[in-house]
C-alpha cells in the first residue's frame, strides 16, 4: 500500500491506475508512462515535452507511486501557485515555500508532512530550509523549466547551478528534469548541471501544428516595425488574448503606452515591477480584464492559460530555444493560434549584447578568487569581501568550481580545493567559451528570421526532429505549394543525430538540413550552418 500525507491509497497496479483514481486522467499521454516507470524504479530522467503535453502529471503520479514527499523546484511564484492549486484539487497535500513567507512559516510548512513541496532554487540555498527538506526524506526531486540550468543569458539564475549539490544534500533521491525545449547541447548541460546519473531521456511532441508561424520583415527603420505592430495588435486583441515579447523594459513600457492610447487593454510585465504589480497583471490576464500583456522573457512561464490565441515578438529573443518556449504558450487548447516575429537585421545587436555579457566578468572572477581565504566560508562572506552581489559571487564561485579551485555545497558553504588565483584563467576561458556558444545561439534566430524554406521544418530540425519540407502552416509555405522533389526526400550525407568532426570546430551533432545547408551543434563552438557544397568539396565533416 502506498501511503501519503493525504491518507492511504488503495493498492494500484501501475501509473495509469493512479492517473485515473487520484488525478482523474482518462489515460497517460505518450512518453509519460516511460518516464514515470524510470523514476519510480530509482533512475534519473529527463523529459523534454511540448508545452501542454503533461509534464507536471509525471511528477504528480510518480510521487504518489513512490509514497514519499516530492520536491518540485519551480522558478516562479505564479508557476508554483498554479501547479500547487492543480494538485490540491485532487485532495493531495501541498506546501509552497517562497521568499514572501517568514522563516517560521517555512519550517511549519515543511514539518507538515505534505506530499508535494514547491520551492524556488533560491530556497534550497538556505541551509535551514535544506535541512528541513532533508528531514522530510523526499523520494523524488523534480526540476521544472530545467533548461534554466543551461541558461547563461539575461535571465541567468546562478542558484540553478547549485541544484546538484543541494540534491546530494537531500540524500540523492531520483532526479526528474522537465522542460519544453532542449537541443542536444542544452540536454547535456542539463544532465551535467543537475548531476544526473545515466538518465532516461524522453523527447516527445515538439511539433505544434495548430500554431501558424510567420515573420514580418523588410522594415527600414524601427518606427516602421512599431507602426506594423500598432496596426496588428489591436486587430489581434479583438480575436483573443495574446502576449507581445520585447527585449527591454523600456520597450515594454513604450509599447503599452502606445497601445493603450489606441484603446487596447494592455499591461506591462518585467523585472522592474514590484512582485505585487506582476501578480496583479497575471491575475488580470487570467481573468480576462487585460487582453494583451507586453513582457520581457519571464512572463508566460507561470501562466497556465490554454486559450492564448497569439504570441508576437517585437524583438528577437536570445535563441530559438527561448523563442519556441514563448511561442508554445499560445494555442495550448489545440485551436488555431498565431506566432509572428517582427524582424529587422539591426535587432540582432540585443541578443549579441546579452550573449557577450553572459556569466561573470573576468574582474568579478578575480575579485572573488582574491576574497577566498584558506578556511571554509560562505557565499555571503565571499560576496561581501569581494564587493559584489551574491548572484555575481555565486556565478564566479561556480566558474572557479568548474576550474577545480573550490567546492560549493548545497548549503552554500565554500571550501578551497586548489589554487584559486591560478584557476582564474581556466575559469575565464570557460566563461568565454560559453559566451561564444551563446553568440551562435543568437545567430540561430537570425537564420530562422531569414529562412526561405518551411519555418516549421527549420524549428523542428533545430531540436533534432525530422520534418517534411512543407507544413502548410507557415508564411513561407503559404506562398508556395509542396514540390515532388523537395529536400526532405533526398538522401543526406550525415543522418540527423549523428556525430561528426570538423577540422576547426571539433566534434558536433548533426541537427538538420535547410536551404542547401547543414546545421551542426558543436560541443565547443556552438551552432553552425555549413554550406553543403563546401562541406562536400573540402571534406569538412567526417563521421566520428
Amino acid at each position: 500500500m502506498v501511503v501519503g500525507a493525504c491518507g492511504p491509497l488503495t493498492r494500484v497496479a501501475d501509473a495509469a491506475s493512479v492517473a485515473r483514481a487520484v488525478f482523474g486522467y482518462d489515460a497517460l499521454r505518450p512518453g509519460q508512462q516511460e518516464v514515470i516507470d524510470a523514476v519510480v524504479g530509482g533512475r534519473d530522467a529527463l523529459a523534454i515535452m511540448a508545452t501542454g503535453a503533461g509534464k507536471s502529471a509525471i511528477y504528480a503520479i510518480a510521487g504518489r507511486l513512490i509514497g514519499r514527499p516530492t520536491v518540485v523546484v519551480s522558478p516562479l511564484l505564479a508557476l508554483q501557485r498554479d501547479q500547487a492549486v492543480a494538485l490540491e484539487r485532487h485532495g493531495v497535500s501541498v506546501v509552497v515555500i517562497n521568499s514572501a513567507q517568514s522563516v517560521r512559516a517555512h519550517h511549519d510548512a515543511l514539518r507538515s508532512g505534505a506530499d508535494y513541496m514547491f520551492l524556488a532554487p533560491e530556497q534550497l540555498a538556505d541551509a535551514s530550509v535544506l535541512d528541513a527538506v532533508r528531514a522530510a526524506r523526499p523520494g523524488l526531486v523534480a526540476v521544472d523549466e530545467a533548461h534554466l540550468v543551461a541558461q547563461w543569458g539575461a535571465d541567468f539564475r546562478p542558484d540553478y547551478l547549485r541544484l546538484a549539490a543541494a540534491i546530494d544534500a537531500l540524500g540523492r533521491p531520483p532526479v526528474l528534469g522537465l522542460t519544453a525545449t532542449a537541443t542536444s547541447v542544452v540536454r547535456q548541460e542539463i544532465i551535467d548541471g543537475l548531476g544526473m546519473r545515466d538518465p532516461f531521456i524522453v523527447v516527445r511532441g515538439f511539433d505544434r501544428p495548430n500554431i501558424h508561424l510567420s515573420v514580418q520583415s523588410g522594415f527600414r527603420r524601427d518606427i516602421d516595425k512599431l507602426e506594423a505592430l500598432a496596426h496588428d495588435v489591436p486587430h489581434a486583441a479583438r480575436l483573443g488574448q495574446g502576449i507581445v515579447y520585447a527585449a527591454t523594459r523600456r520597450g515594454v513600457e513604450g509599447l503599452v503606452e502606445n497601445w493603450r492610447s489606441l484603446g487596447v487593454r494592455a499591461a506591462g510585465y518585467h523585472a522592474g515591477h514590484r512582485k505585487t504589480e506582476r501578480s496583479d497583471v497575471e491575475e488580470a490576464f487570467r481573468g480576462g480584464t487585460v487582453d494583451v500583456v507586453v513582457a520581457t522573457v519571464a512572463f508566460g512561464m507561470g501562466i497556465d492559460k490554454p486559450d492564448i490565441r497569439w504570441v508576437f515578438h517585437a524583438d528577437l529573443p536570445p535563441s530559438l530555444d527561448e523563442y519556441y518556449q514563448e511561442v508554445g504558450r499560445s494555442g495550448r487548447d489545440g485551436r488555431p493560434a498565431e506566432a509572428v516575429l517582427y524582424y529587422r537585421p539591426d535587432d540582432l545587436r540585443i541578443p549579441r549584447l546579452f550573449a557577450a555579457s553572459t556569466g561573470p566578468s573576468r574582474d568579478t572572477i578575480e575579485a572573488v578568487a582574491g576574497a577566498l581565504g584558506s578556511r571554509r566560508t560562505s557565499v555571503a562572506r565571499v560576496a561581501a569581501a569581494a564587493g559584489v552581489s551574491r548572484a555575481r559571487a555565486t556565478a564566479a564561485l561556480l566558474a572557479l568550481r568548474d576550474a577545480g579551485a573550490v567546492r560549493v555545497s548545497g548549503r552554500g558553504t565554500v571550501s578551497v580545493s586548489g589554487d584559486a588565483q591560478e584557476a582564474v584563467g581556466r575559469a575565464w576561458d570557460d566563461v568565454a567559451r560559453r559566451r561564444a556558444v551563446e553568440r551562435t545561439r543568437a545567430e540561430t534566430m537570425e537564420a530562422y528570421a531569414e529562412e526561405t524554406g518551411c519555418r516549421r521544418r527549420a524549428l523542428l530540425e533545430y531540436f533534432g526532429e525530422a520534418a517534411p519540407d512543407y507544413c502548410g502552416r507557415c508564411d513561407n509555405c503559404d506562398r508556395r505549394r509542396p514540390s515532388h522533389g523537395d529536400e526532405a526526400g533526398e538522401p543526406v550525407p550525415y543522418p540527423r543525430g549523428s556525430t561528426v568532426v570538423h577540422p576547426v570546430f571539433g566534434q558536433g551533432e548533426v541537427v538538420g538540413y535547410t536551404d542547401g545547408r547543414v546545421t551542426v551543434a558543436f560541443e565547443r563552438a556552438g551552432y553552425k550552418r555549413l554550406d553543403l557544397g563546401l562541406v562536400a568539396e573540402r571534406g569538412l565533416l567526417v563521421p566520428a
